[in-house]
């Protein structure tokens, strides 16, 4: 394999570790059932590294009773990361295949998970981010507009506004005097971006409907909506 960087083998095991912090709710301790029952929302390598990090933590800090704080758990990442994860970094320049071998179970699972996150952000498509915030992460703004009045709309974005007014439940939006008088305070949001990793643009045209975010986003130049924006989740049309 590759030389995988430590930075993005640390993030993985945060990712662990923030997932023990949550099972614990507000008051900051984990006990074992509460985090039983937080890997079963788990899979995979993600939920593996959880698991044996928390009984890691569990045992190095064990008292009768006790329970794992948020503190025990920053302790173990301190730990973690400089005896099971840079100590094998021998020419420190990056985890070899050889390196990787000579890692606890919990060095090994970090690296596992580290590949799988890469990757799966390798492949990750703005479209389908889950979520409007997340999409706007995933591409880069080349211009936005706050479209109030229709001497800004031409015969294109006006068959946007009113398709984006149909994902919400304005259905019966038909001209764009209806789209206006139907979205919170008459204002639509109109941003022009592009794909950071591929390049396609794209048109994203939102608004306020309840203090909820609704909206659509079209392809450059194409008044046929492609994703839904509803309640500020991302659903593909």
């Amino acid at each position: 394999m590759s030389r995988i960087a430590k930075t993005d083998v640390n993030r993985a095991l945060e990712m662990a570790a923030n997932r023990i912090k949550d099972a614990g709710g507000a008051d900051g301790r984990v006990s074992r059932a509460e985090m039983t029952a937080a890997l079963k929302g788990l899979t995979g390598t993600e939920k593996k590294l959880t698991d044996i990090f928390f009984k890691f933590i569990d045992h190095r800090d064990f008292k009768s009773g006790a329970q794992v704080t948020s503190k025990d758990v920053d302790r173990a990442v301190k730990y973690a990361k400089t005896t099971m994860i840079a100590k094998y970094d021998l020419d420190n320049n990056g985890l070899s295949a050889t390196e990787v071998k000579k890692m606890s179970l919990t060095g090994k699972l970090a690296v596992t998970l580290a590949k799988e996150l890469k990757t799966a952000a390798a492949n990750s498509n703005p479209l389908s981010a889950g979520t409007f915030g997340d999409f706007l992460d995933q591409v880069t703004t080349t211009s936005r507009v706050d479209v109030t009045t229709a001497g800004q709309v031409d015969a294109l974005l006006k068959k946007q506004l009113i398709a984006a007014c149909h994902q919400s439940s304005y259905t019966d939006v038909k001209t764009l005097a209806d789209a206006f008088a139907a979205v919170d305070q008459g204002e639509f949001v109109v941003r022009q971006v592009k794909d950071k990793k591929t390049g396609e643009t794209y048109t994203a045209v939102d608004y306020g409907a309840g203090d909820n975010t609704y909206g659509a986003i079209f392809k450059t130049g194409s008044a046929k909506p492609i994703v839904s924006i509803h309640d500020g989740d991302l659903s593909v049309l």
